[in-house]
């Protein structure tokens, strides 16, 4: 397969706009809707009594709580795990839509940008799908329509193609259609490689979204930069665990991070796990893990490193939004924590349903 590259391909998706010294938004309305919203958000205390429920009544307590909603409609479609996860999808996408519904300006702008993520989503869903011939109703099970794109726009794209190229051609007019149809022939061999360009170009797109001339922005462009750290930093540890050859490794590597291209050369090309948990001592994200690397040996397990990493990620993010309470920075700690709680209540049924234990349940939640 041709490599392909993220800068090759961005121009096609980075939009012409360019953005006025302050942004233009209304930020105080939709901060102080926002404000209502997490106020509604799942306390710490609640995820205690859920560990101790089994999959029945989980989704009793979610029938009664703000997710009644999804849960009654769906209820005559699926029960048990699938209808949980099908409720949970069609809420976060729902209250996504609905902040941006109440954005306008260059905010609304700022934020369809950043939630084109599930738009990324989405698309590797149905590829994926059709690459194993799943049901229609199988793929739409695991769409999220939290982004640009409404749900009967992927609807459509999954009804009316059998094919991974079938689905690609529908693509067309879409914000990453040109991305896709590069290597839309390669697709079904190297499936990931091509899934790592789709995310390489996603982030290419949101940070030429955002201009860094006011300081809320310029947080905000931190922000995504701590992003692509975090989900680098856990590549690196999943594959240099799996001892995965570096170049393989560099192709997955999202560019536009904080960390030097040459520490992340230095942690790539680190010849085994030990000597790349010593490399990983030359970023400041190590100070935050060090505990928890102590942990890999005796648990054979990644979990509780990616774990902190990820609450480490949620604290910064919450810090910067109380430096700006009316900026788009508070916001996007809600989006954060409204992706938290949902990833949380899904792992939660899908633990209980598998029978897993509460200590490893609560080693995999993010509280």
């Amino acid at each position: 397969m041709k490599q392909i590259s993220s800068e090759e391909l961005a121009p096609s998706v980075v939009p012409s706009k360019r953005w006025s010294l302050f942004s233009s938004g209304n930020y105080p309305y939709v901060c102080a809707r926002v404000r209502a919203k997490r106020a509604f958000l799942l306390p710490q205390d609640v995820y205690r009594k859920l560990l101790v429920m089994d999959t029945h009544e989980i989704t009793r307590f979610l029938g009664e709580s703000l997710y009644k909603k999804e849960m009654s409609e769906l209820g005559v479609k699926a029960t048990g795990f699938q209808l949980i996860d099908l409720a949970l999808n069609r809420n976060i996408a729902d209250v996504y839509q609905q902040i941006l519904g109440y954005s306008d300006g260059d905010l609304a702008t700022m934020l369809c940008a950043y939630l084109q993520h599930e738009d990324v989503w989405n698309i590797k869903t149905i590829l994926r799908g059709k690459s194993y011939n799943a049901k229609p109703e199988d793929i739409m099970k695991a769409v999220r329509s939290a982004g640009k794109y409404p749900e009967i726009y992927w609807q459509d794209i999954i009804q009316k193609s059998k094919t991974v190229l079938e689905a690609i051609d529908l693509l067309k007019g879409n914000d990453y259609y040109e991305t896709i149809n590069a290597f839309k022939q390669d697709w079904e061999l190297h499936p990931e490689q091509c899934e790592n360009i789709l995310e390489q170009t996603y982030y290419r797109f949101l940070l030429n979204s955002i201009h860094s001339r006011s300081e809320p922005n310029r947080l905000f462009l931190e922000f995504v930069c701590e992003e692509i750290d975090l989900i680098n930093i856990k590549t690196l540890f999943m594959t240099k665990y799996e001892s995965v050859e570096p170049l393989t490794i560099t192709s997955m590597i999202i560019p536009g991070g904080k960390i030097p291209d040459k520490t992340m050369q230095q942690l790539i090309n680190a010849p085994d796990f030990k000597q790349f948990l010593e490399e990983l001592q030359k970023i400041p994200e190590y100070q935050i893990i060090r505990e928890a690397i102590g942990g890999i040996e005796q648990t054979s397990s990644l979990s509780h490193v990616i774990r902190v990493l990820e609450k480490d990620h949620l604290t910064k993010a919450t810090k910067k939004s109380y430096l700006y309470p009316l900026s788009i920075l508070p916001i996007l700690d809600y989006f954060i924590r409204k992706r938290i709680e949902v990833e949380n209540l899904r792992i939660l049924a899908r633990a209980k349903e598998k029978g897993l234990s509460e200590q490893v349940i609560r080693e995999l939640l993010v509280i």
